[in-house]
């Protein structure tokens, strides 16, 4: 029996390539999701467990190749699969651009021309190669680009739509006769786990060791739990820990922030590099737990990627102009409109232009936030401790009238450091402070500049470019066949009012391409989603009995459906109510 792993960088893969493992007799397949650097992290745990053969895709399998001395299968990219990737963005209203190494683009070329499609072909032979050929493509007015998972982030870093390549069965189960014949030609069988590596895989601190390249080579079980190294990489307080060692040769102890926790950190300086050992900080409990509830009042987010915010109304072109345009200064910035209307999308989009170096981007749930627990940061001069960060108060017409008033004098402290301040809140906050429900030094403290989303329902003309990201996003999460929508199906859609804004609209595209049977939405699927809406509203808190006379399978969905409808469509809320993953759910709606 030949043990293989397949590291899959999309969870759509990680699907298809476990229901194809039910159908393989002669190899026991695993399938863990993982890319570039997180899958070699994965990879070379694999080759410590036994494995004999890995199977991954395209720059990760190349990643691993390097890594690990067991071999390394790679899935191939088929005509099929870059077939339909082009009838999907074939929707798209904008210019498109196929970027990736020549076996991708080599097949593409041929198969646009045959089919005439205006999508233009470049090749890359380097990886590093991918941020300079994107830019270019930019300037000359490409807004969407085709290509494997490291083309697709960067395009998203640059605030264009990435459109993923996904593979197909048939490329799936060539990787899987490959990984037969390399098992003939290489099989072996991996050396035992040593003994000091088993001693650091009990412990209960993360523990890693960097070389003096400051490249990882070894991590425990508790670290490659906790973050990987990628995330830690990032943080320039590391660095500076790390190179304080190397350069005094003496051992270190800081507290930092990684991963949105505090950790004690401790090097420790050897021949070989510089071992470092992590321990949480008893500060987490003091400052992100949020009373009662299971949720983080306080939110760090290290590296935040670029989601583009589409749509081609004269409105959203307001917003994006500015959002350019504020995001060149340091001033506050009040984001305002309903709820679901992308207020966080242009928050993060704010903060991404302003940052230069490494300054975090540090959320408050202003509707989670507790009297104690903002006394508890005042304490721990949280606020003067990240002053050169970027500080997003979500929600912050949710705050009470004590938390208005110490927020107020919290900006007032004299400090050399300028925090610079983000806000969002709903349409009626002026109303608000009008009526003396909100304070009004505040306010105006806050709104020097202010930016105003539109509801979804006054520029439905950006309903169509919005549809086709969503699907675009959504076909490498789930890797199903769906590649666009019918027309009568799109004017459907755009006739609806969308009472949540952007986020019921996804929500609603979710449940249709999850529940889609061909490789087109069509119109009575949508109607029959918004009729469930409108039974929904209809029922209001209306306790619906659950029919038992079924089979254990209907009643079950009985359960299911009736957990969406209660939840609005809302995927990750409906599959957390039922104590169960989304792909899991995803898998039951389509039985």
């Amino acid at each position: 029996m030949i043990k293989a792993l397949a590291i899959v960088p999309y969870e759509g893969l990680f699907e298809m390539m476990k229901e194809i493992a039910q159908e393989v007799e002669d190899i026991h397949l695993q399938i863990k999701l993982g890319n570039l650097y997180e899958g070699v992290a994965i990879a070379k745990n694999a080759e410590k467990d036994g494995y004999h053969v890995i199977i991954s895709r395209g720059g990760t399998a190349s990643m691993i190749q390097e890594a690990v001395s067991i071999p390394v299968i790679d899935i191939n990219v088929s005509g099929y699969d870059v077939l339909r990737i082009l009838t999907l963005v074939k929707g798209f209203s904008t210019k498109a651009a196929i970027v990736g190494f020549s076996n991708i683009t080599q097949g593409a070329a041929t198969i646009c021309k045959l089919l005439d499609f205006d999508v233009k072909t470049l090749t890359i032979t380097k990886d590093i190669e991918v941020e300079e050929k994107l830019t270019n493509l930019k300037k000359r007015g490409y807004e969407v680009v085709i290509g494997d998972v490291v083309t697709v982030q960067a395009a998203k870093q640059l605030g264009m739509t990435g459109v993923l390549i996904t593979s197909g069965k048939e490329a799936i189960l060539e990787a899987l006769e490959e990984a037969r014949r390399s098992y003939r030609l290489f099989s072996r069988l991996q050396q035992d786990v040593s003994l000091f590596q088993s001693i650091l895989d009990c412990q209960e601190q993360a523990i890693a060791v960097i070389d003096k390249q400051e490249k990882i080579i070894y991590e425990n079980k508790c670290f490659n739990r906790e973050f990987h190294w990628m995330e830690v990489e990032n943080s320039a307080d590391v660095r500076k820990l790390i190179q304080e060692t190397a350069l005094t040769r003496e051992k270190q102890t800081k507290t930092l922030h990684i991963n949105h926790s505090f950790w004690k950190i401790t090097t420790c300086p050897n021949e070989e590099g510089i071992v470092l050992f992590f321990e949480k900080n008893d500060l987490n409990q003091v400052i992100v737990q949020s009373g009662d509830r299971n949720t983080n009042a306080i939110e760090f987010q290290s590296s935040v990627s670029y989601t583009h915010i589409s749509g081609k109304s004269d409105q959203i072109q307001k917003v994006l102009k500015q959002i350019d345009q504020y995001g060149k200064n340091e001033e506050p910035v009040w984001i305002c409109g309903e709820e679901g209307n992308g207020k966080d999308l242009a928050a993060h989009s704010i903060y991404l232009k302003r940052k230069t170096r490494n300054e975090p981007f540090i959320i408050v749930h202003c509707d989670l936030l507790r009297e104690e627990q903002l006394k508890d940061l005042m304490n721990e001069a949280f606020f003067q401790k990240y002053a050169n960060g970027v500080m997003y108060l979500k929600n912050i017409d949710k705050l009470n009238s004590y938390l208005q008033k110490e927020l107020y004098h919290i900006l007032n402290i004299g400090n050399d450091k300028k925090m610079q301040w983000l806000v969002s809140s709903e349409d009626t906050i002026e109303e608000k402070v009008k009526n003396g429900k909100f304070h009004r030094d505040l306010y105006h403290t806050l709104a020097q500049l202010n930016i105003h989303i539109p509801p979804l329902r006054e520029r439905k003309n950006d309903i169509e470019d919005l549809v086709h990201v969503f699907i675009s996003d959504l076909h490498p999460k789930y890797g199903n066949g769906v590649v666009g929508i019918r027309q009568d199906a799109l004017e459907e859609l755009t006739n609806y009012d969308w009472p949540g804004n952007i986020d019921q609209l996804k929500q609603v595209i979710e449940q249709l391409f999850l529940q889609s049977h061909s490789y087109y939405i069509e119109k009575e699927e949508v109607k029959t989603v918004f009729k469930r809406l409108e039974q929904q509203e209809k029922k209001n808190d209306a306790v619906t009995p659950i029919d038992i006379s079924g089979t254990l399978d209907e009643i079950e969905k009985q359960v299911i459906t009736k957990v969406l409808e209660e939840v609005g469509l809302n995927q990750s809320k409906a599959a957390k109510r039922l104590g169960i993953n989304r792909s899991t759910l995803w898998r039951k709606l389509k039985d």
